[in-house]
């Protein structure tokens, strides 16, 4: 009885990661995107290179388009350079001109990044002791052109929160800063990214 039910597990899980690699669009047919960094509209020190990355890595993961690099193109540039050079095998070397271009740019603006820690009374029995709430909410602001048409094809201001009462364990990324406040930040700025991408899902890039 138990084999039989490792075995249907087991078939469950093939006809799940099958449909998935069904419904997956091949990387040829993704549209062509470059991330732009985005802007600091907040009047506050930011880690905007950041959130930036944070917002690629989610995009790769998610595999809605073929990421184009654009911020850091110099590096591309050196390759191809040394390549003309003489000093690299001509049959690896990158060739000139065959940098694609993108379809859509995707720019955005965090427009808010905003921490709070506030402190209260809790009363139990026989127990009085103190309340400690932490609290972070980052809104980001995207939107993504096409690049033949100038049209924008999505807009959207998408707000992500992350708050801890008492206890528990926020890890904190250090480009967002030290302690609680700065793992809350990174996960509101994550919950942000998330609702994003998941809006973007939902977009016909095709038309």
């Amino acid at each position: 009885m138990r084999r039989r039910i490792v075995s249907l597990a087991l078939a469950l899980l093939c006809v799940t990661l099958l449909a998935g690699l069904a419904f997956a669009a091949p990387s040829s047919d993704r549209p062509r995107l470059s991330v732009r960094q985005f802007d600091n509209k907040t009047g506050q020190q930011i880690p905007a290179a950041a959130i930036t990355e944070m917002m690629t890595t989610e995009l790769f993961n998610a595999g809605l388009f073929n990421l184009l690099e654009r911020e850091k193109l110099h590096y591309v540039a050196e390759e191809i350079k040394l390549g003309q050079s003489g000093l690299v095998d001509e049959s690896t070397a990158p060739e000139l001109g065959k940098i694609k271009g993108a379809q859509y740019s995707m720019t955005g603006a965090v427009t808010l990044y905003f921490y709070n820690s506030s402190g209260g009374v809790v009363y139990l029995p026989g127990v009085v002791g103190g309340l400690l709430s932490h609290t972070a909410y980052v809104t980001l602001d995207i939107r993504i052109i096409d690049n033949t048409t100038s049209e924008v094809v999505y807009a959207a201001a998408e707000q992500g929160a992350a708050n801890q009462t008492a206890g528990g364990i926020i890890l904190p990324i250090a480009a967002f800063g030290a302690g609680k406040s700065g793992g809350l930040l990174a996960t509101a700025t994550r919950n942000s990214v998330i609702r994003h991408v998941e809006s973007m899902r939902t977009v016909d890039w095709e038309q």
